[in-house]
Protein backbone atom coordinates (compact mmCIF):
# COMPACT_ATOMS: atom_id res chain seq x y z
CA UNK A 1 0.00 0.00 0.00
CA UNK A 2 1.20 3.27 -1.27
CA UNK A 3 3.03 6.10 1.40
CA UNK A 4 5.80 8.68 1.75
CA UNK A 5 8.32 8.70 3.53
CA UNK A 6 9.52 11.61 4.91
CA UNK A 7 11.91 13.15 7.65
CA UNK A 8 9.98 13.54 10.35
CA UNK A 9 11.12 17.19 10.94
CA UNK A 10 8.76 18.08 7.68
CA UNK A 11 5.76 15.07 8.02
CA UNK A 12 3.54 17.60 9.82
CA UNK A 13 3.58 20.51 6.84
CA UNK A 14 3.34 17.37 4.57
CA UNK A 15 0.33 15.85 6.06
CA UNK A 16 -0.95 19.00 6.73
CA UNK A 17 -0.24 19.59 2.36
CA UNK A 18 -1.95 15.88 1.74
CA UNK A 19 -5.04 16.55 3.83
CA UNK A 20 -5.34 19.70 1.69
CA UNK A 21 -5.08 17.65 -1.20
CA UNK A 22 -7.32 14.52 -0.13
CA UNK A 23 -4.51 12.32 -0.31
CA UNK A 24 -4.11 11.40 2.94
CA UNK A 25 -5.73 7.73 3.56
CA UNK A 26 -7.28 7.81 6.83
CA UNK A 27 -7.63 3.79 6.79
CA UNK A 28 -3.53 3.96 7.70
CA UNK A 29 -1.88 4.82 10.57
CA UNK A 30 1.41 6.83 10.12
CA UNK A 31 4.51 4.71 11.07
CA UNK A 32 7.93 6.41 12.42
CA UNK A 33 11.08 4.50 12.01
CA UNK A 34 14.36 6.77 13.51
CA UNK A 35 13.99 10.19 11.96
CA UNK A 36 11.54 9.13 9.29
CA UNK A 37 7.72 9.32 9.27
CA UNK A 38 5.49 6.77 6.39
CA UNK A 39 2.79 8.81 5.65
CA UNK A 40 0.18 6.58 4.31
CA UNK A 41 -1.54 8.29 1.27
CA UNK A 42 -3.83 7.20 -1.67
CA UNK A 43 -2.48 8.85 -4.14
CA UNK A 44 0.79 11.17 -5.67
CA UNK A 45 -1.52 13.34 -7.65
CA UNK A 46 -0.38 17.05 -6.96
CA UNK A 47 2.89 16.68 -4.48
CA UNK A 48 6.35 17.35 -5.64
CA UNK A 49 8.30 14.64 -3.87
CA UNK A 50 11.39 16.68 -4.16
CA UNK A 51 10.02 19.48 -2.89
CA UNK A 52 9.47 17.70 0.16
CA UNK A 53 12.61 15.52 0.01
CA UNK A 54 9.80 12.72 0.58
CA UNK A 55 10.18 9.25 -1.71
CA UNK A 56 6.80 6.72 -1.92
CA UNK A 57 7.30 3.28 -0.90
CA UNK A 58 4.93 0.41 -0.74
CA UNK A 59 4.29 -0.58 2.74
CA UNK A 60 4.59 -4.18 3.22
CA UNK A 61 2.66 -3.90 6.84
CA UNK A 62 0.62 -1.09 7.18
CA UNK A 63 -1.27 -1.16 10.47
CA UNK A 64 -5.03 -0.17 9.76
CA UNK A 65 -6.77 2.89 11.92
CA UNK A 66 -10.05 1.48 13.71
CA UNK A 67 -13.26 2.64 11.54
CA UNK A 68 -14.65 6.51 12.46
CA UNK A 69 -17.58 7.84 12.26
CA UNK A 70 -17.69 9.84 8.71
CA UNK A 71 -19.94 12.25 8.77
CA UNK A 72 -19.84 12.73 4.84
CA UNK A 73 -21.03 9.05 4.55
CA UNK A 74 -23.97 9.68 6.74
CA UNK A 75 -24.68 12.77 4.62
CA UNK A 76 -24.52 10.55 1.68
CA UNK A 77 -27.20 8.03 3.19
CA UNK A 78 -29.39 10.86 4.33
CA UNK A 79 -29.58 13.73 1.52
CA UNK A 80 -32.35 13.26 -1.45
CA UNK A 81 -30.92 13.56 -4.51
CA UNK A 82 -30.38 11.39 -7.95
CA UNK A 83 -28.06 8.31 -7.07
CA UNK A 84 -25.76 8.92 -10.07
CA UNK A 85 -25.50 12.34 -8.31
CA UNK A 86 -24.15 11.61 -5.07
CA UNK A 87 -20.77 11.41 -6.24
CA UNK A 88 -20.30 14.94 -6.78
CA UNK A 89 -21.71 15.83 -2.85
CA UNK A 90 -19.17 17.99 -1.43
CA UNK A 91 -16.60 15.73 0.47
CA UNK A 92 -14.74 19.15 2.00
CA UNK A 93 -16.11 21.91 4.26
CA UNK A 94 -15.25 24.52 6.81
CA UNK A 95 -16.85 24.52 10.06
CA UNK A 96 -17.11 28.44 12.05
CA UNK A 97 -18.78 27.93 15.09
CA UNK A 98 -21.98 26.53 13.64
CA UNK A 99 -22.03 28.34 10.39
CA UNK A 100 -20.72 25.69 7.43
CA UNK A 101 -19.33 26.63 4.23
CA UNK A 102 -18.97 24.88 1.42
CA UNK A 103 -18.45 24.85 -2.62
CA UNK A 104 -21.27 22.93 -4.25
CA UNK A 105 -20.99 21.21 -8.37
CA UNK A 106 -22.83 22.83 -10.44
CA UNK A 107 -24.62 19.38 -11.23
CA UNK A 108 -26.10 19.87 -7.88
CA UNK A 109 -27.64 23.32 -7.99
CA UNK A 110 -31.39 22.71 -8.03
CA UNK A 111 -30.76 20.32 -4.89
CA UNK A 112 -28.63 23.24 -2.84
CA UNK A 113 -31.41 23.72 -0.28
CA UNK A 114 -31.63 20.10 0.33
CA UNK A 115 -28.38 19.49 0.52
CA UNK A 116 -27.09 22.55 2.99
CA UNK A 117 -30.14 21.36 4.87
CA UNK A 118 -28.92 17.95 5.71
CA UNK A 119 -25.38 18.59 6.11
CA UNK A 120 -26.41 21.59 8.62
CA UNK A 121 -28.46 18.72 10.43
CA UNK A 122 -25.48 16.34 10.98
CA UNK A 123 -22.72 18.44 11.47
CA UNK A 124 -24.87 20.72 14.06
CA UNK A 125 -24.80 24.16 12.12
CA UNK A 126 -27.33 26.36 11.68
CA UNK A 127 -26.61 28.25 8.55
CA UNK A 128 -24.83 26.85 5.51
CA UNK A 129 -23.11 29.27 2.95
CA UNK A 130 -21.55 28.64 -0.32
CA UNK A 131 -18.06 29.25 -0.98
CA UNK A 132 -18.26 31.05 -4.73
CA UNK A 133 -15.35 32.74 -5.32
CA UNK A 134 -12.52 33.32 -2.70
CA UNK A 135 -11.69 36.44 -0.93
CA UNK A 136 -11.60 39.85 -1.37
CA UNK A 137 -8.26 41.10 -0.64
CA UNK A 138 -7.66 44.28 0.36
CA UNK A 139 -10.59 44.33 3.13
CA UNK A 140 -10.09 40.11 3.24
CA UNK A 141 -14.25 39.77 3.14
CA UNK A 142 -15.30 36.17 1.43
CA UNK A 143 -16.85 35.78 -1.55
CA UNK A 144 -20.04 33.72 -0.36
CA UNK A 145 -23.94 33.38 -0.88
CA UNK A 146 -26.39 31.89 1.41
CA UNK A 147 -27.60 28.70 0.97
CA UNK A 148 -29.68 27.88 4.34
CA UNK A 149 -30.26 29.89 7.11
CA UNK A 150 -30.33 33.58 7.88
CA UNK A 151 -27.90 34.25 11.16
CA UNK A 152 -24.30 34.69 9.65
CA UNK A 153 -23.21 35.45 12.97
CA UNK A 154 -21.17 33.17 14.93
CA UNK A 155 -18.53 32.40 17.87
CA UNK A 156 -15.45 29.86 16.87
CA UNK A 157 -13.39 28.06 18.90
CA UNK A 158 -9.91 27.44 18.51
CA UNK A 159 -6.99 26.33 20.86
CA UNK A 160 -8.90 28.23 24.18
CA UNK A 161 -9.64 31.19 21.89
CA UNK A 162 -12.62 32.91 21.19
CA UNK A 163 -13.18 34.59 17.57
CA UNK A 164 -16.36 35.84 17.19
CA UNK A 165 -17.29 37.22 13.36
CA UNK A 166 -19.91 37.54 10.66
CA UNK A 167 -18.79 34.39 8.07
CA UNK A 168 -20.68 36.31 5.42
CA UNK A 169 -18.29 40.07 5.80
CA UNK A 170 -14.88 38.68 7.38
CA UNK A 171 -12.69 35.52 6.42
CA UNK A 172 -11.30 33.09 9.28
CA UNK A 173 -8.93 30.21 7.21
CA UNK A 174 -8.74 27.12 9.27
CA UNK A 175 -5.47 26.31 7.00
CA UNK A 176 -3.70 28.65 9.38
CA UNK A 177 -4.24 26.66 12.48
CA UNK A 178 -0.86 25.81 12.77
CA UNK A 179 0.04 28.98 12.46
CA UNK A 180 -1.91 30.55 14.91
CA UNK A 181 -0.66 28.10 17.46
CA UNK A 182 2.44 28.56 16.77
CA UNK A 183 2.83 32.28 17.63
CA UNK A 184 0.96 31.64 20.77
CA UNK A 185 4.13 29.63 21.62
CA UNK A 186 7.12 31.84 19.77
CA UNK A 187 5.42 35.14 21.29
CA UNK A 188 7.80 35.96 24.89
CA UNK A 189 7.13 36.64 27.79
CA UNK A 190 7.32 40.81 28.14
CA UNK A 191 7.21 41.21 24.57
CA UNK A 192 5.90 44.58 23.12
CA UNK A 193 4.26 43.09 19.80
CA UNK A 194 2.76 44.97 17.14
CA UNK A 195 0.21 43.60 14.50
CA UNK A 196 -0.29 45.46 11.41
CA UNK A 197 -2.65 43.67 9.92
CA UNK A 198 -5.13 42.65 12.97
CA UNK A 199 -8.75 41.30 11.06
CA UNK A 200 -10.61 39.98 13.91
CA UNK A 201 -7.81 39.37 15.89
CA UNK A 202 -6.35 36.01 14.30
CA UNK A 203 -2.54 35.91 16.06
CA UNK A 204 -2.77 38.77 18.67
CA UNK A 205 -5.65 36.77 20.35
CA UNK A 206 -3.67 33.74 20.65
CA UNK A 207 -0.51 35.33 21.72
CA UNK A 208 -2.55 37.41 24.13
CA UNK A 209 -4.99 34.30 25.46
CA UNK A 210 -1.83 32.27 26.29
CA UNK A 211 1.37 33.53 26.86
CA UNK A 212 2.31 37.41 28.55
CA UNK A 213 3.25 40.12 26.05
CA UNK A 214 3.52 43.43 27.73
CA UNK A 215 1.64 45.39 25.27
CA UNK A 216 0.30 43.93 21.65
CA UNK A 217 -0.99 47.05 19.00
CA UNK A 218 -3.46 45.76 17.24
CA UNK A 219 -4.21 47.57 13.56
CA UNK A 220 -7.19 47.04 11.52
CA UNK A 221 -8.23 49.27 8.58
CA UNK A 222 -11.73 47.51 8.00
CA UNK A 223 -14.13 49.03 10.42
CA UNK A 224 -16.28 45.96 10.54
CA UNK A 225 -13.00 43.50 11.08
CA UNK A 226 -12.20 46.40 13.73
CA UNK A 227 -15.82 46.36 15.87
CA UNK A 228 -15.05 42.50 16.18
CA UNK A 229 -11.66 42.79 16.90
CA UNK A 230 -12.73 44.81 20.10
CA UNK A 231 -15.20 42.46 20.96
CA UNK A 232 -13.38 39.52 20.67
CA UNK A 233 -10.99 41.69 23.16
CA UNK A 234 -13.37 41.68 25.65
CA UNK A 235 -14.62 37.92 24.86
CA UNK A 236 -11.28 36.82 25.67
CA UNK A 237 -11.10 39.11 28.62
CA UNK A 238 -7.69 40.93 27.23
CA UNK A 239 -8.28 43.91 27.69
CA UNK A 240 -5.00 45.00 29.79
CA UNK A 241 -3.04 43.36 26.48
CA UNK A 242 -4.22 44.20 23.25
CA UNK A 243 -4.86 47.66 22.27
CA UNK A 244 -6.87 47.96 18.90
CA UNK A 245 -5.97 50.80 16.56
CA UNK A 246 -8.64 51.65 13.49
CA UNK A 247 -6.26 52.47 10.28
CA UNK A 248 -4.24 51.98 8.38
CA UNK A 249 -0.54 50.34 9.33
CA UNK A 250 1.65 52.67 7.34
CA UNK A 251 0.07 56.06 9.06
CA UNK A 252 -0.71 55.01 12.14
CA UNK A 253 1.41 51.45 13.54
CA UNK A 254 3.78 52.82 16.41
CA UNK A 255 7.37 53.18 15.55
CA UNK A 256 10.26 52.06 17.67
CA UNK A 257 9.08 50.42 20.36
CA UNK A 258 8.19 46.45 19.06
CA UNK A 259 10.63 43.80 19.87
CA UNK A 260 7.82 41.48 17.50
CA UNK A 261 5.65 42.82 14.13
CA UNK A 262 3.68 40.31 12.57
CA UNK A 263 2.69 41.19 9.08
CA UNK A 264 -0.14 38.40 8.42
CA UNK A 265 -0.99 39.81 4.64
CA UNK A 266 -0.26 37.93 1.70
CA UNK A 267 -1.21 40.47 -0.84
CA UNK A 268 1.37 42.64 -1.54
CA UNK A 269 3.15 42.89 2.20
CA UNK A 270 6.42 43.72 0.72
CA UNK A 271 5.10 47.39 0.45
CA UNK A 272 4.86 47.43 4.16
CA UNK A 273 7.93 45.85 4.59
CA UNK A 274 10.33 49.73 5.25
CA UNK A 275 7.40 50.42 7.89
CA UNK A 276 7.90 47.28 9.95
CA UNK A 277 11.75 47.85 10.00
CA UNK A 278 11.22 51.24 11.55
CA UNK A 279 8.14 49.63 13.52
CA UNK A 280 11.16 47.44 15.30
CA UNK A 281 13.22 48.96 17.92
CA UNK A 282 16.96 48.98 18.38
CA UNK A 283 16.26 44.89 17.66
CA UNK A 284 13.07 42.20 17.53
CA UNK A 285 11.58 39.56 15.11
CA UNK A 286 9.42 40.05 12.09
CA UNK A 287 6.72 37.52 11.12
CA UNK A 288 6.83 38.23 7.02
CA UNK A 289 3.64 36.48 5.29
CA UNK A 290 4.20 36.09 1.64
CA UNK A 291 1.95 34.11 -1.26
CA UNK A 292 5.41 33.14 -3.38
CA UNK A 293 5.40 30.54 -6.50
CA UNK A 294 7.10 27.45 -5.70
CA UNK A 295 10.15 27.55 -7.67
CA UNK A 296 11.20 31.24 -6.23
CA UNK A 297 11.14 29.49 -3.06
CA UNK A 298 13.02 30.02 -0.57
CA UNK A 299 15.54 32.96 -2.14
CA UNK A 300 12.33 35.59 -3.04
CA UNK A 301 11.13 35.93 0.30
CA UNK A 302 14.00 36.00 1.59
CA UNK A 303 15.56 38.91 -0.99
CA UNK A 304 12.51 40.48 -0.53
CA UNK A 305 13.33 41.06 3.27
CA UNK A 306 16.89 41.80 2.56
CA UNK A 307 16.54 44.84 0.58
CA UNK A 308 13.98 46.27 2.23
CA UNK A 309 16.02 46.38 5.34
CA UNK A 310 19.03 47.99 3.45
CA UNK A 311 16.51 50.48 2.18
CA UNK A 312 15.93 51.48 6.05
CA UNK A 313 19.43 50.95 7.74
CA UNK A 314 18.95 47.44 9.27
CA UNK A 315 20.48 44.73 9.43
CA UNK A 316 18.65 41.02 9.11
CA UNK A 317 19.12 37.14 10.41
CA UNK A 318 16.71 34.88 8.46
CA UNK A 319 15.55 32.33 12.00
CA UNK A 320 13.25 30.34 10.22
CA UNK A 321 11.18 29.78 6.77
CA UNK A 322 7.93 28.14 7.07
CA UNK A 323 5.23 26.86 4.47
CA UNK A 324 1.86 27.50 6.11
CA UNK A 325 0.06 25.84 3.27
CA UNK A 326 -0.94 25.78 -0.45
CA UNK A 327 -2.18 29.07 -1.39
CA UNK A 328 -2.76 28.11 -5.11
CA UNK A 329 -1.63 25.77 -8.08
CA UNK A 330 1.95 25.66 -7.48
CA UNK A 331 1.89 28.70 -4.90
CA UNK A 332 2.84 28.59 -1.48
CA UNK A 333 1.67 30.40 1.52
CA UNK A 334 5.15 31.19 3.22
CA UNK A 335 5.89 33.02 6.43
CA UNK A 336 9.47 34.12 7.44
CA UNK A 337 10.91 34.62 10.85
CA UNK A 338 13.37 36.97 10.72
CA UNK A 339 15.53 39.13 13.20
CA UNK A 340 15.84 42.75 12.70
CA UNK A 341 18.80 44.69 14.25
Amino acid sequence: MLALRVERKKAEELRTELSELGLLDAGRKFMVEGEFVEIPITGLEGIDLKEWGAVSIEQESPVERAPVYDPHVEMAKRVRIPHELVEYLPSKWEQLGDVLIFKLDDRLRQYEEEIAKVYAEVLGAKTVLEDVGGVEENIRRPKVSTVWGTETVTIHKENGVLFKLDTKELMFSSGNIDERVRMAKVCEEGDIVVDMFAGIGYFSLPMAVHTNPAEIYSIEINPVAFEYLCENVRLNEVEETICPILGDCLEVAPEGLATRVVMGYLSGGDVYLPKAMSVIGDEGIVHYHESCPNELLPDRPISTVQKAAEGEGRKVEILRQRRIKSYAPGVSHIVLDVRVS
